[in-house]
């Protein structure tokens, strides 16, 4: 099958008068079209930058970025803004983490569904509203709310219309950057069988970003787990669950509640993940890996592979 996305080895890096932030280190990964992919990994890994990237939505002058980033068998990366523009308009929709910030406060939410739908398919203002008028109520908010405000809104209506809004253009990749956040459980489950059924009807790839690895068991059907900005395990959902290799993603799954195990106190991953502001010799994990040897801290292993996690244990170079 022909491949949708390609990311392979981008680098972002982040200029400013204190110094360099390595964001992102050699990411990896490819998307067919159906396909859902979940990045997996705490806050600060390089996730969001990486899916900022892709959309082209990161900072032209202070920001460096290297590898290549393949749309469609286009190359995205040091693309001229306009082609860019053209080429991602209408075919990428990116569902923003806080929809109160994501959402313009000054418009009403059917006019903002419109917009992408008129520029993302160049339809005229009056098609564009009705579109708008169907798509609330796919996304089950009355279309009667067309002129209301965001701030009108609860936080799962609000995520709703950023649903609406990325699916207006009936584009070929959705990036949803942890859609369920600060959502209760049960307004969770409604978003995620939304995005469901919108990619469904699309037939788009999605692209899932989140640190929920309940989320990642319902919806995903490969996933990449990444630390300090890079990509350290990639497998098939099932894999991940039931045979992890790499100490970070043991570690991920460990914390999570299990209902079938007598209650304890959950474990959790000592320290916090390294700064990104200079470069890590050796293995970002190191320092909290209960499996570290002192190869680890002196070299980094090689990147990982869809056959091998990027862990020392696991290679035969020992």
């Amino acid at each position: 099958m022909t491949l949708l996305l390609n990311v392979d080895d981008l680098h972002v890096h982040f200029l400013s008068p204190f110094g360099t932030t390595y964001a992102v280190n050699g990411v990896s990964f490819s998307l067919h079209p159906g396909d859902t992919l979940a990045l997996v990994g705490e806050s600060g890994c390089g996730k969001s930058v990486t899916a900022l990237a892709i959309m082209g939505l990161l900072p032209t002058r202070s920001c460096q970025q290297i590898g290549s980033i393949q749309f469609q068998g286009a190359e995205l990366i040091d693309l001229p803004k306009k082609s860019s523009r053209l080429l991602r308009r209408g075919s990428m929709g990116m569902i923003f983490q806080d929809p109160m910030t994501a959402l313009n406060p000054t418009m009403r939410i059917g006019e903002q569904i419109a917009e992408s739908a008129r520029f993302g398919l160049l339809l005229p203002r009056k098609e564009a509203k009705g579109l708008a008028l169907d798509l609330l109520e796919r996304v089950e908010i009355p279309s009667s709310r067309f002129y209301d405000y965001p701030y009108q809104l609860s936080g799962g209506q609000r995520q709703r219309i950023l649903i609406a809004i990325a699916i207006a253009a009936n584009p070929k990749l959705i990036i949803a950057d942890e859609p369920t956040t600060a959502l209760d459980v049960t307004v969770q489950g409604h978003i995620l069988e939304l995005l469901r059924r919108c990619q469904e009807a699309t037939g788009a790839a999605l692209l899932l970003i989140t640190h929920d690895l309940g989320v990642v068991a319902e919806m995903a059907n490969r996933v990449v787990v990444m630390y300090a900005g890079k990509v350290v395990e990639e497998a098939s959902v099932e894999k991940i669950f039931s045979s992890p290799t790499h100490p970070y993603t043991c570690a991920l799954l460990e914390s999570m509640p299990d209902l079938d195990r007598p209650r304890h106190r959950l474990p959790s991953i000592p320290g916090s993940p390294p700064s990104l502001r200079q470069a890590i010799c050796g293995c970002p994990f190191a320092p909290r890996c209960p499996h570290a040897m002192p190869l680890c801290r002196e070299k980094s292993p090689p990147g990982a592979t869809k056959e091998q996690s990027a862990c020392w244990l696991y290679r035969e170079e020992l």
